[in-house]
């Protein structure tokens, strides 16, 4: 702030900023003071401050994605499932706009279109992935949007479907292995872990004296100790290690096995990752809290172990009585 003072018949100007020294300035015009003023004061103001490169708003949105899969997307786990929506993306209409020319209404309309050819939850991924580029990309990247064009979409709500119990009889199967698979098949049963994390786990990566699996590939990066029933121990020792590997198998390779082993015993509609869910579901059937789930699980997010809270709800009546 500027203070402007007459001192013998000339005029002084001191500006000061919190924080800093103040400027000192003498002139015999009161109108050069008042300039001088003015000036100091928007340097001042503007110390620190980089001009935005307006320039970059006549990028195409395509470009930003484009740069988003080179730069981030090839680093993530879910680099295969971001390819695919990225693909998408870049044969609309919109990816083809200069970003100035972008606006949320563009987002809007495709939106709505795609909901009536799929179901909320693909396009909550997708829109999830626009708004993530648009937000790098201010952040990180220096484009000077006044905000993420996503901010204003409408997004469709998740639909809740309901977790899938596996019949008694499969479930019986399941617990009278006689292949390498479903061996698998009853570990995934018995822990609650994902194809993936089954498929990764190393030999180091298991203390049988302890009962613990150590998950060191997680969907979410957060790695975790999973307890191992009598059941899952007696399916690890069932097998011969000889690469390392627990089960010695690829993500793909149980995934295919998996299909083998369904059409062998005649079972249909059941994913392998539906094994988790029933392992959850058990869990909770055995009184473990949402807070031990979620330890075992890995769910970050323990809202989303909701689903399984139809598992216990027999036994909230006899809780209450």
């Amino acid at each position: 702030m500027a203070t402007i003072r007459n001192r013998n018949g000339r005029w002084h100007v001191q500006v000061r900023k919190t924080g800093s020294t103040s400027i000192n300035r003498t002139f015999s015009l009161k109108s050069d003071a008042q300039f001088w003023a003015r000036e100091k004061e928007r340097e001042l103001e503007l110390e620190g401050y980089v001009k935005p490169n307006t320039e970059l708003l006549s990028h195409r949105l395509i470009d930003l994605l484009s740069r988003y899969e080179t730069e981030v997307a090839r680093t993530k786990k879910s680099y295969h499932v971001e390819k695919y929506y990225l693909r998408i993306l870049c044969e609309q209409n919109f990816a083809k706009m200069q970003l100035h020319q972008i606006n949320s209404s563009d987002f809007q309309v495709w939106i709505n279109q795609r909901l009536n050819t799929h179901r909320p939850s693909s396009i909550i991924r997708v829109a999830g992935l626009i708004t993530r580029v648009f937000n790098i990309a201010i952040k990180f990247w220096g484009y000077p949007l006044v905000e993420n064009p996503m901010a204003r979409v409408v997004i469709p709500r998740a639909e809740i479907t309901p977790i899938k119990r596996i019949p008694s009889e499969i479930i019986a199967t399941l617990n009278r292995p006689q292949t390498k698979i479903g061996q698998i098949a009853l570990f995934a049963l018995e822990t609650g872990m994902r194809r993936s994390e089954i498929a990764s786990l190393k030999i180091q990566d298991v203390n049988l004296d302890a009962a613990l699996a150590h998950v060191t590939h997680s969907k979410n990066g957060f790695a975790r100790y999973v307890p191992m029933s009598r059941k899952a121990i007696a399916a690890i020792n069932s097998l011969s290690v000889s690469d390392g590997l627990v089960f010695g198998m690829s993500s793909n390779a149980i995934r295919l096995a998996w299909d083998h082993y369904k059409n062998h015993h005649n079972i249909e509609n059941l994913r392998f990752h539906d094994l988790r869910h029933e392992a959850i579901s058990q869990m909770f059937e055995k009184g473990l809290t949402v807070a031990e789930v979620s330890m075992i699980s890995g769910h970050r997010n323990v809202s989303q172990l909701f689903r399984y809270a139809h598992a216990d709800i027999v036994k909230l009546g006899e809780k209450l009585n």
